[in-house]
């Protein structure tokens, strides 16, 4: 899309929308159906995931009339976002940008959380181990001070001695951020769909897709069965399925990795492997999640290259990754050696080679908005993200150093 293009797309009244001062919107949202407004286009939003349900529901909130589409509902077992838990954390190396929308992130989760009327968000820590100290955690610790965030460099020792259950052998350190938490992610989406439609948004369980531009403009959606739906505005917030939509546009921008992930039970009568007891731990090929809701301790090996078609392919976890995660339990948790898998999931990111979002308005068609590349860790950001597309959608000002980071031009193809 071309510089002039991209200002005419965020041109709009208002001061710029900053990383570190976004508009406090959540805390004045009407509880129920806000007036349409005749000054705003009709909007619909193709996919009930964390981009597309927030989007959907902030325009609403604004007085759009909008039309949120999926093709199983908010919070399915197929899409990234229907799992039982996200993380939510600031800590994100030097990309000072993320940090700071994770932290206002988190402070709209809480308000949202009232507005709900149901508890989605559980402060459990993060604790990031790795073999040694480089650059980029000088540059989180730096940010964290910056944003008066609490932040905690630990040795292998200090580690052992404050969650003895965790062994952190091969890693020389431990960087804790201990305002990290836990989101309730199927369920929040839920709860962000039922909202929707409190305040007045139509739901509709049916899937679309494109259809070519007229005169550089998108007319309707075509759906099941033949028909189709008209909107001023449209936004493709479909994760994985962006691929199948754009495959010209978007696919060689976007992987969709698969994921295998294992909850292992406890010893009976042990909470040491539960929340509170137990951060959320991360390293370079693990990631995992305290037992919770007395589900099992939750385990994802990193890795591999193989891509799920998410309509299609089983959900079956592999001998190879049934190896790995008992093999890194064995090394991490020593007591829970030995310890059955007692559920496991498969699902799959949508990466872009650098891991930065992918929004941008369609080259082709001026009135449609992209917006993926969730990479794991879009979830955290919904009420921040559905705020920034809202604008985009509606013209008005944004931070155009997220543009530039998002943008179709800057997001790189897989070599």
């Amino acid at each position: 899309m071309s510089s002039m293009n991209r200002r005419m797309f965020l041109s709009g009244a208002g001061a710029a929308l900053t990383a570190a001062s976004l508009p406090a919107a959540a805390e004045s949202t009407p509880a129920q159906a806000p007036a349409i407004s005749a000054g705003l286009p009709d909007v619909a939003v193709v996919g009930g995931g964390a981009f597309g349900a927030w989007t959907a529901l902030w325009l609403r909130e604004q007085g759009a009339r909008v039309t949120l589409l999926d093709s199983y509902g908010p919070g399915n077992s197929r899409s990234t976002s229907g799992d039982e838990t996200r993380q939510i954390r600031a800590g994100y190396g030097s990309r000072e940008a993320y940090s700071k929308w994770a932290v206002e992130a988190m402070r709209r989760w809480t308000v949202r959380e009232r507005e709900f009327g149901r508890r989605l968000m559980y402060t459990v820590g993060r604790l990031q181990l790795a073999p040694r100290w480089t650059s980029e955690h000088d540059a989180q610790v730096r940010i964290f001070g910056g944003l008066n965030r609490p932040i905690e460099r630990m040795t292998p020792d200090a580690i052992r001695q404050r969650w003895p259950q965790l062994d952190p052998v091969g890693m020389e350190i431990g960087l804790y951020e201990p305002d990290a938490a836990m989101l309730r992610a199927r369920e929040a989406l839920i709860a962000v769909g039922e909202a929707f439609e409190r305040k007045g948004g139509t739901l509709r369980i049916i899937r679309a897709m494109p259809t070519p531009p007229v005169s550089g403009r998108m007319t309707a959606l075509a759906l099941d069965g033949g028909s189709t739906l008209s909107a001023g505005q449209f936004v493709f917030a479909c994760g994985s399925w962006l691929r199948k939509m754009f495959p010209t546009i978007v696919a060689p921008k976007l992987d969709t990795p698969r994921r295998e992930v294992f909850l292992f039970g406890p010893p009976p009568g042990d909470t040491r492997f539960s929340w509170p007891n137990l951060p959320v731990f991360s390293e370079a090929s693990y990631y995992g999640f305290p037992d919770f809701d007395r589900r099992g301790l939750k385990v994802c090996p990193v890795g591999g290259a193989v891509e799920m078609d998410p309509d299609s392919d089983e959900r079956v976890v592999t001998p190879h990754y049934v190896r790995r995660a008992y093999e890194y339990v064995a090394q991490r948790f020593p007591a829970m050696r030995g310890q059955p898998v007692i559920e496991t999931r498969v699902c799959q990111l949508e990466n872009t080679v650098d891991e930065h979002f992918l929004i941008d308005q369609h080259p082709d068609m001026s009135n449609v908005l992209l917006a993926g590349g969730g990479s794991g860790h879009g979830f955290k950001h919904g009420p921040v993200l559905g705020e920034y597309l809202g604008r985009r959608v509606l013209g008005q000002a944004v931070d155009e150093t997220y543009s530039g980071m998002f943008d179709l031009a800057h997001v790189r193809t897989p070599l």
